[in-house]
């Protein structure tokens, strides 16, 4: 059952049988109620759009082993399945002409499932800016993208990211997940996807190490509800609050030589991108971000879950995504970026003088088992990792990893470890 999730062919005819089941079902109350309705529309309309994806069939290992649905609705039918089928909830007796799904879970589910997308189009941050927290001049930034899968590479990284902590010394360290707890945030999987796995323990609350964890678009698939109840909510991310105390997908580290910032780019709602494939900052935040970095002479990282540009393979080079460089605009008047991190693509691939940003890394390479790249990167100072591991099958996959940023005063040392530890190139100095 589990590793049909994973099948993105007998996951898609699994949720066009629950979308249509409701048809059968008898008139009772529940199945007349129009958020079951609403919900098994969104549903069909999803499975529609994922199958024009799909050419001459089941091709790859990837469409086999690592389906990830790119939308709000497959991906919540996702979530769901898994978590009941490993809680021991009966939710299916099968899919047959004469066997069909469970009455009252089909109908519980398309009923939370309209509940939550509309709570996806109302959902806001809170207004005030992230709190201003001390950042130690000789501090350790440990970076993972994409990483809240809770599979057998999330593990490994997690064990790596551990001994960068324990390596560490007496260096401050900082844990930052840029975003995605698969496969729709739900505070199921915050817990068993994330809090169980992260390589930073539940005792571990002391000043020298902290964890923060931004906004993705699969966070949002679930209206945000694991990340602000569940993971923002634990004591090791007791940091991420607002300047009135409140929780936030924001955050702000600040020492003589660094301005750290930490975006929410995956909460406002476009319907042009329904998918959350590109990112957005608001007014507000720019103005918050303005207010704090711009005429600063400190040095500038942002971090966050989208890309501000990437490196297209049809052709067309490196080029910008979403709105994250006009929003930003006022930062690389007169100088560059000195860095952003992103994920959200599942590659690691590195940028030189790009757009007003002098080093950009994208690392969604957390944990998602993801093809290996077809055609070496494009352009001038962009170099991108193609280590690669086969599984039990013979399936070959890129290899995922994690970040260490070691600051020593205004320099920034950047190191990428894969999951087995080894490192990729030399360091980079920023």
């Amino acid at each position: 059952m589990l590793e049909d999730l994973l099948d993105k062919d007998k996951a898609l005819t699994r949720a066009s049988a629950a979308s249509s089941a409701i048809a059968s079902f008898p008139k009772r109350r529940a199945s007349l109620d129009p958020r079951v309705w609403l919900g098994a529309l969104a549903l069909r309309r999803s499975i529609a759009a994922e199958r024009k994806t799909m050419s001459g069939g089941l091709s790859t290992p990837q469409d086999r082993k690592s389906y990830l649905p790119r939308d709000m609705a497959l991906s919540y039918f996702q979530a769901r399945q898994e978590q009941w089928t490993l809680t021991g909830v009966k939710f299916a007796t099968g899919v047959s002409p004469t066997r069909g799904f469970d009455y009252h879970w089909i109908t519980e589910f398309l009923t939370e499932l309209t509940t939550h997308l509309i709570r996806r189009v109302l959902f806001t941050i809170p207004r005030g800016a992230p709190r201003i927290v001390d950042l130690a001049p000789h501090a350790r930034l440990i970076l993972v993208g994409d990483w809240g899968t809770g599979g057998d590479q999330a593990l490994a990284v997690a064990a790596q990211m551990r001994d960068q902590i324990d390596a560490a010394g007496e260096r401050q360290v900082h844990v930052v997940h840029l975003g995605d707890v698969y496969y729709a945030g739900t505070c199921w999987e915050a817990q068993h996807r994330f809090l169980d796995h992260w390589p930073v323990h539940p005792q571990e609350t002391a000043p020298r190490v902290r964890s923060w964890c931004l906004n993705g678009n699969h966070d949002m698939y679930s209206a945000g509800e694991g990340l602000f109840k569940k993971i923002l909510a634990d004591d090791r991310f007791r940091h991420q609050r607002t300047q009135q105390d409140q929780v936030t997908s924001e955050f702000h580290l600040r020492n003589h030589d660094w301005d750290i910032v930490g975006l929410d780019t995956s909460w406002k709602f476009h319907l042009t991108d329904i998918r959350g494939g590109e990112g957005h900052l608001q007014k507000r935040q720019s103005r918050w971000l303005e207010a704090g970095l711009v005429g600063a002479s400190r040095r500038r990282m942002l971090l966050s879950h989208h890309q501000p540009f990437t490196d297209r393979d049809d052709g067309a080079g490196v080029v910008e995504v979403g709105n994250l460089l006009e929003a930003t605009a006022p930062l690389r008047q007169g100088r560059d970026i000195d860095a952003w991190f992103w994920g959200h693509e599942h590659r690691l691939i590195t940028y030189r003088d790009r757009f007003g940003v002098h080093y950009g890394a994208c690392m969604g390479h957390g944990a998602v088992l993801e093809e290996p790249a077809k055609a070496p990167a494009a352009g001038a100072g962009v170099d991108e990792f193609r280590a690669t591991f086969t599984d039990d099958d013979g399936d070959e996959w890129r290899m995922p990893g994690f970040a260490v940023v070691d600051l020593d005063g205004p320099t920034a040392t950047v190191r990428y470890i894969d999951m087995n530890g080894d490192p990729w190139q030399a360091p980079d100095i920023l």
